[in-house]
């Protein structure tokens, strides 16, 4: 009998690490859910030769619009901002108008708000190098302020293309649960399994 109360209790002790877990998995899915850069235009970590009028970020879903929520920034390799209006939206994607300056590398600053109402944000990079026809046309001067006020709040000089994944230590909590899981049922199965004494 005892033995029997045992393994009953380690498998309602298993049960109640399966709904912990499901609660976990859940959380994890609703942070993956949030809308992330597919394809922009021109493409991050490109060599661009033409004339470039806007810049174009298509999203996984349809970013929510309203005063400022949407902003993309051009910074030029002299570090002004080349933007010349606010960013617009159109379903999955959000232009904004440029007016391209000197040679050289240009990081994107973006950042939205997704589908499901929080923010995400992100930079990028590409290489502006206009053939002969392009540069002999008057380049922009450029300015030191964004065309729509403040710089999105992840605008550093590094590359990121979409929006940061979900917080590492969710992933981590899941393995860890797992492994409980697992170490668990062999226990269970062993006492369950051992041959009854004899009397």
């Amino acid at each position: 009998m005892r033995r029997g109360a045992a393994g009953r209790g380690i498998l309602l002790g298993l049960a109640g690490v399966a709904i912990a877990l499901a609660g976990v998995f859940a959380t994890a899915s609703a942070a993956s859910a949030h809308d992330s850069l597919l394809v922009t235009e021109p493409a991050q970590g490109s060599t661009t030769a033409g004339p470039i009028t806007q810049l174009t970020l298509t999203f996984s879903g349809d970013p929510i619009g309203g005063q400022g929520a949407d902003v993309v920034e051009l910074v030029g390799p002299d570090g002004k901002y080349y933007e010349t209006g606010c960013a617009q939206l159109s379903g999955p994607e959000v232009t904004v108008p440029v007016a391209m300056g000197p040679a050289g590398t240009y990081e994107v600053a973006w950042r939205a708000v997704s589908s499901d109402g929080h923010p995400v944000s992100g930079t990028y990079t590409f290489t502006y190098a206009p053939d002969a026809a392009v540069s002999a046309s008057p380049k922009a001067a450029g300015s030191t302020h964004p065309a729509c006020g403040t710089a999105p709040a992840q605008s550093s000089h590094s590359d990121a293309a979409s929006s940061p994944p979900p917080d590492a230590g969710v992933w981590l909590g899941i393995g860890i649960g797992l492994v409980v899981v697992a170490i668990a049922a062999v226990g269970a199965w062993l006492i369950v399994r051992r041959p009854k004494p004899e009397d």
